[in-house]
């Protein structure tokens, strides 16, 4: 009798959880649920900066390892390191600033030239058309290059050293160019600068800005937006202020539209805001940690922003919340094509594909009568908390799917289950002092399934995790390796050498290589840890 109650539950459960998880979807607000995007990229390092030519063809992404990725999602190759990146419109140029050295690449990762600066790299942009490149140091100076190599210019953005009144010391925070490199914007812990685009001073704001944190110039150069930890202003290209917007947190991130019709910020108080050119606050959204980049299209149509609570939100120009992505860690850095239709973000050494719809979806709110006026603008237009009722929903549709599972459970196991009961088989023994047949090694899987960049990848991180475990020793980069183990440092040396190429060159190696590399990296490896007696 009870195995009966149990089969008719089941079968009734059959038709009721698809049912009732389908309501659930319905009654859900649009942008509750995370999207999924169009592709995801593991990058071999920590994403350090992200970029997006305006076609969307490719996809740059800085850190110990630079990569081109195709726009949608291919890797192209992955070598040299920068942790700083920029490219041009076309991404026929590629600029990267790692330390002291300047490197300007093409777009199949050839060096055209290098430069060591006088002190650490902070700040890098390129011009869009590709002639401008500007760089700005650890002590505030800042070099204008032609992407011949030919340096222009050279400016500082520090205080004069016989002011003892005034302060000195200047930390540049980001550097912005207009369209067509006519113009730079550098913001420094001094104040904003402004230059043509060869590097003659046009104007400067020196000890107003409460330390600049971003900048961004519109695409004409006529509007330059700064952020600092006191607030949002606008300036024209005089210099003129045209309107502040304050801030109870420092601002973190800025976006200013090419059109300059929309300035988009985000704060440590876990807030972006869209401001227009009037200076009149559009919207606002608060997420669940700060926002820690922004990006807009050329219109303001389309906004994608980064957040600490592991989202990127991708808005209209109105506000609404189109969708949202679920990433592994804090959402660092987003970009988007002018015409706004596609998008990247990254999170550690995740990177994500977006695309974003064409149209609106319709909101879900009530439709106002004709008689109900809207407000033109909301402190918050986008509320994604389920409507009343939905919590209870989702947890009927728990309960009865947690029946059903149950229920299934039992008659599987009455089912598979004798019912007179035998001793198990005793497992079969193999002959005393038999070898153990030897686990697989890591990249074996990979050489069989024809990975073969893969294998490469895997026998290279197994030798920096085996010198770390073996020397206790925290490795950043290969030199790190070569000074742990001194006795094995030029058979090192070759064997990182030899698995970068394998791993990151643009010709697929052959098997046979990577069986030699792995060949090597056992030899070196009892070298290394060796045997227990």
């Amino acid at each position: 009798m009870f195995m009966g109650l149990l089969q008719r539950i089941v079968w009734y459960m059959r038709f009721a959880v698809p049912f009732l998880l389908l309501l659930l979807l319905l009654v859900l607000p649009a942008g509750a649920l995370a999207e999924t995007p169009l592709w995801t990229y593991s990058a071999p390092a920590e994403v350090a900066d992200l970029s997006l030519t305006p076609d969307g063809s490719h996809v740059l992404i800085g850190g110990e390892r630079l990569c081109l990725l195709s726009g949608n999602g291919t890797p192209l190759w992955a070598q040299w390191s920068a942790e700083m990146t920029a490219s041009s419109a076309d991404g026929r140029l590629i600029a990267g600033a790692s330390g002291l050295q300047l490197t300007l690449y093409t777009r199949d990762a050839s060096i055209l030239w290098r430069v060591d600066m006088p002190s650490d790299c902070v700040a890098l942009a390129l011009s869009p058309e590709g002639k401008r490149l500007v760089v700005a140091d650890l002590v505030g100076t800042v070099y204008f290059y032609d992407t011949d190599g030919t340096r222009r210019a050279k400016a500082e953005t520090r205080g004069d050293p016989d002011d003892e009144e005034a302060e000195v010391q200047s930390q540049v925070h980001a550097i912005a160019i207009s369209g067509k490199g006519t113009y730079i914007a550098v913001a420094s812990s001094r104040g904003l600068f402004y230059y043509t685009g060869t590097g003659r001073k046009v104007w400067a704001r020196e000890g107003a800005l409460e330390g600049g944190t971003a900048v961004a110039v519109s695409g004409t150069g006529d509007e330059v937006a700064v952020a600092s930890d006191a607030g949002v202003r606008l300036l024209n290209r005089t210099g003129s202020l045209l309107w502040t917007h304050m801030s109870h947190r420092p601002v973190t991130t800025l976006a200013l539209s090419e059109d300059g019709s929309r300035v988009l910020a985000g704060a440590q108080d876990n807030t972006l805001i869209c401001i227009d050119r009037e200076g009149k606050t559009l919207w606002t959204f608060t997420a669940d940690g700060w926002i820690r980049d922004v990006a807009v299209s050329k219109d303001g149509s389309r906004i994608l922003a980064g957040s600490m609570d592991r989202q990127a939100y991708l808005f209209d120009g109105d506000g609404h919340l189109l969708e949202a992505y679920t990433l592994g860690g804090w959402v660092n850095h987003v970009a988007l094509t002018p015409d706004g239709t596609q998008g990247v973000a990254s999170a550690s050494r995740q990177v994500i594909g977006i695309s974003t719809p064409s149209q609106t979806p319709a909101p879900t709110t009530e439709i106002p009568t004709p008689s109900q006026t809207p407000a033109p603008t909301r402190e918050r237009p986008i509320e994604v908390s389920p409507p009343a009722g939905v919590p209870l929903l989702l947890l009927a549709c728990l309960l009865v799917g947690s029946v059903t599972l149950g229920a299934s459970y039992l008659r599987r196991h009455r089912r598979e289950v004798p019912q007179t009961r035998e001793e198990a088989a005793p497992a079969e023994v193999g002959p005393e002092g038999a070898e153990e047949t030897p686990a697989p090694l890591p990249w074996e899987g990979c050489l069989r399934e024809g990975k073969i960049r893969e294998a490469a990848r895997i026998i290279e991180k197994q030798m920096t995790t085996l010198i770390e475990e073996s020397t206790e020793t925290r490795l950043f980069c290969i030199a790190d390796a070569l000074e742990a183990c001194p006795g094995q440092r030029e058979r090192l040396a070759a064997f990182f050498a030899e698995a970068d190429r394998l791993a990151y060159a643009r010709d697929v190696p052959k098997r046979e290589e990577v069986e030699a590399l792995a060949a090597a990296y056992l030899r070196l490896a009892g070298e290394i840890r060796p045997p227990p007696e």
